[in-house]
């Protein structure tokens, strides 16, 4: 499995936006933060798409709703596991890991998590799909 970076976000992002199931998820509004070690992303999604992926300093995340983070062979782990249909959800994943995976610098704005689970979790699984 290749690692999660921004060429592997760049390529979910399109694949995403050119398949009509992603849109019958409905409309998400957020800026989710990904922190890879020392890495760190964002995907903005807005309405029916993902409207961009960036690499950010990892201080840049506070200015996400949230984030999601892990070392890097753990999202690696995570994203075959996914692959292979025997990874759990995100929102599994950060129950089950200690401390969890979910951060966020304003409550209210974590809550996007959850409300848009569906939206990200089918974000992540076409980059696992493309790993």
């Amino acid at each position: 499995a290749s690692a999660l970076n921004l060429d592997l976000l760049s390529r979910a992002c399109a694949a995403v936006n050119s398949d009509a199931d992603f849109k019958k998820l409905g409309t998400a509004d957020m800026i989710a933060g990904i922190k890879v070690d020392n890495a760190a992303f964002t995907v903005t999604f807005e309405a029916f798409e993902v409207a961009g992926v960036e690499a950010i300093d990892v201080d840049e995340l506070r200015d996400a709703d949230f984030y999601l983070e892990l070392p890097a062979q753990a999202w690696q782990r995570y994203l075959a596991g996914r692959k292979a249909g025997r990874a759990p959800t995100l929102s599994v994943l950060d129950l089950e890991t200690d401390a969890g995976i979910l951060r966020g610098a304003e409550p209210l704005k974590t809550l996007k998590f959850e409300r848009y689970i569906g939206t990200l979790q089918a974000f992540f699984d076409k980059g696992a799909a493309l790993a």
